[in-house]
């Protein structure tokens, strides 16, 4: 008998019982629509989230640390639709005391071979965001001085990127625009936006007692610095987000602590620099002469794993419902032909006596599985990737209105295990009932009532 005839004689054995077929078949869907789901959805945020991390970031950056122990850190960034509008009394950040670096941690780290510059990271604590003709004042969770190293992957959507020597000039946040009230960011270009820097207290990590910079920190002391905006970037997470050329940011870093010893050796708070490489080729190299002069860093490729390693194990996490689902069906496949085997046992003994051979006998059984779980796993591709698409329309309508580049009906080759998977456990499921099928003596079958 050839192949595509056994087909042909699977799939109408199949549906003799259309009611318990179709009910079988919806068990493996269920399992199937999990899966696609899964396998659509999370490579969306995967993607997204990693567009954002190369936004800034560079595979030429090692992020190091004063001591061997990396601190945790504060996250700064805001995630969100947008800046929130300022209200009187908001107070800003509190910084952390850590191992700090000093003038001759930075010549050693300067001097190891490969690295091609140490950058320091000012970064003030800004009150709010105003333009020059505008009243309303907007609050900014981010300001940083942003390397034009680290611009290389960074997306705008007007204007320029923020070279090292543009003191006075800001590039923006995308979100910026719709806040202060324009609908084109090209209108942004040119403005002048204030940023209010107020007197902030540090925070004395050993006595836990929040003290001030200096006494004049005491007195709230404010200053409004202005700058041109040059650069508007894509949507990203960090919607309040401002960055600053390294000269203006280490100035209102020194007004906001009170001091002029920020980025000095009698900084408390210098606790963390970026190193530009010559070559990302030689990050895990350079990074290593570096933790053995008593610093820690993290390269670029490691970051990137950390954030990998979540959305794998978020993967696995979900995948397993649907797995579990389709291991559950499989006892529902496994009833089906069984009861088939016992409804067409004088059917298999006619077979039999007309020359089918056990092995004819086996492969019409164990197709009929494998073409149950071949549509359970198409219609639950289907509808989960439908579910999928719903998901980002209205999430792009609703609460994913601020993030244009996420996708949640992500389409991959993954989304064929679905199918793959059901095709896999349906046949595993009908090996039991086909073997006992092919073994039936076609005598005794053939007198079967």
């Amino acid at each position: 008998m050839k192949f595509i005839d056994s087909i042909q004689i699977a799939f109408s054995n199949l549906f003799r019982q259309k009611l318990r077929t179709l009910l079988t078949i919806f068990s493996i869907v269920i399992g199937a629509t999990l899966i696609s789901l899964v396998y659509a959805v999370i490579p969306g945020f995967e993607n997204f989230l990693n567009a954002q991390f190369n936004s800034m970031n560079s595979p030429k950056l090692i992020e190091i640390y004063a001591s061997k122990e990396r601190p945790g850190q504060e996250f700064m960034g805001s995630i969100g639709s947008g800046p929130e509008e300022y209200k009187e009394g908001d107070s800003g950040s509190i910084s952390f005391d850590f191992a700090t670096f000093k003038d001759a941690d930075m010549e050693k780290i300067s001097q190891v071979d490969g690295v091609k510059k140490v950058h320091e990271i000012p970064m003030p604590t800004v009150e709010y965001a105003k333009m020059e003709e505008k009243d309303k004042r907007l609050k900014v969770s981010y300001a940083v001085y942003l390397p034009e190293f680290l611009q290389e992957n960074l997306n705008l959507v007007a204007g320029e990127k923020l070279k090292d020597s543009n003191s006075g000039k800001m590039m923006l946040a995308n979100q910026f625009v719709e806040s202060f009230g324009y609908s084109n960011a090209e209108e942004m270009i040119g403005k002048t936006i204030i940023l209010r820097v107020k007197q902030q207290p540090t925070f004395d990590a050993v006595a836990s007692i929040a003290v001030p910079s200096s006494v004049t920190a005491m007195e709230e002391k404010v200053k409004d610095y202005k700058f041109e905006v040059v650069g508007i970037t894509e949507k990203t997470i960090l919607s309040s987000a401002v960055y600053l050329s390294y000269t203006d940011a280490l100035e209102m870093s020194r007004f906001a602590r009170g001091s002029d010893n920020v980025l000095t050796d009698k900084d408390e708070q210098r606790i963390v620099a970026w190193v530009e490489l010559d070559s990302a080729d030689r990050a895990d190299e350079v990074k290593k002469k570096i933790e053995e002069l008593g610093y820690s860093g993290m390269t670029y490729e490691e970051s990137q794993n950390i954030l990998n390693d979540i959305f794998g194990v978020l993967t696995i996490a979900f995948s397993s419902f649907g797995v579990l689902a389709m291991a559950v069906s499989s006892l529902g496949i496994l009833n089906t032909l069984v009861m088939a085997v016992y409804e067409r046992t004088r059917e298999i003994g006619v077979m039999k006596a007309i020359g089918a051979t056990k092995k004819t006998v086996a492969l019409l059984f164990t197709l009929e599985a494998a073409l149950i779980g071949l549509f359970g796993g198409l219609i639950g591709l289907g509808l989960g990737f439908g579910i999928a698409e719903l998901l980002n329309i209205i999430g792009h309508k609703t609460v994913l209105s601020a993030f244009d580049t996420l996708d949640l009906s992500n389409v991959s080759s993954l989304l064929l295990l679905a199918p793959g998977l059901s095709v896999v456990v349906a046949t595993i499921a009908g090996i039991y009932p086909a073997i006992r099928a092919s073994k039936l003596d076609p005598v005794k079958a053939l007198h079967y009532e």
